[in-house]
């Protein structure tokens, strides 16, 4: 039964993925606020939500199914550490996600942001970093330098919300910056899972040797700076 689950989860979270891979793009290349924009904005944020629920359903089951055979970290330290960096992406996608909905509902007023629930969110981020990098030193898995190499980006996220959270004053346009920030960084791990889980077999290579690092960095890599340069652009139009 639990196979059957894990394979009905696992295309679910396949098809809904796609879905909203494709969907983040044109949000990026349309018009703020148009019809498109929104639309399909939505589009991906409910994609969104079903990609991290099926991302945790997977591995909750496969932790359980560990533990029911006895099997600990040292035992198979491949699969507790790639299921340790699930839940880590799981959590980088819907800290960011949440966020950038928040945001665009208090736009008028940020400060009503400040509230046990979000600040809570931010230092989940915070601890999901932590705990990757206390997994990663103690346990040295084999892919522990990808693990510390992505571990900021949860702390990254936990406290560019707490800035946001205490800041006394905001500028007319912090929520458009919070905003396609959040958004962009949720599509930048929407593209990390792409690229580690699905990429290599849709097109069918492998990567060998430290090639194999590639497809965890690059989105981030590419996309955080990017998105740096885009607000950039904007604050000084």
């Amino acid at each position: 039964m639990v196979a059957v689950w894990l394979e009905t989860n696992r295309w679910l979270h396949i098809a809904i993925g796609s879905i909203g891979l494709l969907a983040f793009w044109v949000p990026v290349f349309t018009a703020k606020g148009s019809q498109p924009h929104r639309r399909l904005g939505q589009t991906f944020r409910y994609c969104g939500w079903v990609v991290i629920a099926s991302a945790l359903i997977a591995v909750g089951l496969y932790y359980a199914t560990l533990l029911n055979a006895g099997l600990g970290p040292e035992d198979r330290p491949n699969d507790w550490a790639f299921l340790l960096f699930l839940a880590y992406l799981a959590i980088v996608t819907g800290l960011p996600l949440s966020h950038g909905i928040a945001v665009l509902r208090h736009k008028r007023d940020l400060s009503e942001l400040k509230t046990p629930y979000r600040i809570t969110l931010a230092w989940l981020g915070i601890a999901s970093s932590a705990a990757v990098i206390g997994w990663a030193l103690y346990w040295r898995p084999p892919n522990m330098m990808i693990l510390l190499a992505l571990s900021p980006i949860g702390l990254s996220i936990g406290v560019s919300m707490l800035r946001l959270f205490h800041r006394s004053r905001h500028e007319t346009k912090t929520w458009l910056y919070e905003h396609l920030a959040a958004m962009l960084g949720a599509g930048i791990a929407f593209h990390t899972a792409f690229a580690v889980f699905g990429a290599n077999r849709l097109f069918g290579y492998s990567l060998e040797g430290f090639w194999q690092v590639i497809p965890w960095i690059a989105p981030a890599a590419i996309g955080i700076p990017a998105t740096q340069i885009w607000i950039h652009q904007l604050k000084k139009a």
